[in-house]
């Protein structure tokens, strides 16, 4: 049984907080009220929940928006003040949490020379034991965007180590590199579906940007969208059954659902202005992502009605 906090209880904790609901036009109708979890308006990017529920990772630009620095919310109570997860000076991001909540996967610039490196670090849910695990293999690389497999063993990747950005995965400690795809185009943002039989991600091999779908072993690669616009930042519901994505298809990048194959996209954020970075709740009842609805760029997480 899940130990998330239930989103009404959610809902409660976050009454002073804007709601945003547009009525325009059809689509995902929320099963309640928008919650908003941030209120400071600096520019936000991946949250990623904690498997209890009640801790929030995500990055916040700081420093006039040169330094990016993860922190973690303790949305248990509305008044608790992030804090941060380490104390380099370097900038860090797009950190993800590992399915039993006691690590952290991040995107962390080490310098190389004049020019930022970006490296794979993993550190203990508490600060402690910060360490690389993958970094260039003697030429400078960049890592990005890791996703723990779904028993913690393995995560996701892209990197440009062999010259063009491709997925790879790669034990926890960062060794046992296997490299997953194949392309003269970009793959980026991969994400793992909780029966580990799948590893999603953002391709433009078939121009534009579009969602597709490989097993961890590299092979039966599968095409999930079919979009006028850009799709991108895949991310599986936590029974595997639905995935949450971005796309700019109606004209503006909104926050879409979709079946796990792709089929029968819709529009859940339906807002004037820009959503991004959908992750769900752990108990599958809410999408949380970035808006910037109210201003700044902060998070929120939408509740979802129960899947038809």
């Amino acid at each position: 049984m899940s130990k998330s906090i239930p989103l009404p209880l959610l809902v409660a904790l976050a009454l002073s907080f804007g709601l945003g609901i547009d009525e325009d036009r059809p689509s995902v109708r929320p099963a309640g009220p928008i919650v908003r979890l941030t209120r400071d308006g600096l520019d936000k990017q991946r949250p990623s929940w904690a498997p209890d529920g009640n801790r929030l990772l995500f990055a916040r630009h700081e420093t006039g928006g040169s330094q990016i620095w993860e922190y973690v919310l303790d949305v248990r109570s509305a008044s608790s003040p992030a804090r941060r997860l380490t104390d380099r000076k370097a900038p860090e991001y797009n950190g993800a949490f590992s399915p039993d909540g006691k690590r952290v996967v991040f995107t962390a610039i080490t310098l190389s020379g004049t020019q930022g490196n970006l490296d794979l670090a993993v550190i203990d849910a508490d600060g402690s034991g910060l360490k690389t695990v993958v970094a260039d293999q003697g030429k400078l690389a960049h890592q990005d965007w890791p996703s723990w497999s779904p028993d913690g063993q393995r995560f996701a990747f892209s990197s440009t180590h062999d010259g063009n950005q491709e997925i790879y995965t790669a034990k926890a400690d960062g060794s046992d590199l296997l490299r997953l795809t194949q392309s003269p185009g970009l793959d980026a943002h991969p994400c793992w579906s909780p029966d580990g039989k799948a590893v999603a991600f953002a391709t433009d091999r078939w121009e534009g940007l579009e969602l597709a779908a490989v097993r961890p072993d590299g092979t039966g690669l599968q095409r999930l969208t079919r979009s006028p616009g850009l799709d991108d930042y895949p991310a599986y519901s936590p029974d595997g059954a639905r995935l949450a994505f971005v796309s700019n298809r109606d004209g503006q990048f909104e926050v879409y659902l979709a079946e796990a194959d792709g089929s029968a996209p819709r529009n859940l954020s339906q807002h004037p202005l820009r959503d991004s970075f959908p992750t769900w709740t752990p108990d599958g009842q809410g999408i949380t992502y970035v808006s910037n609805r109210d201003g700044g760029f902060d998070v929120y997480t939408q509740p979802l009605p129960p899947a038809q």
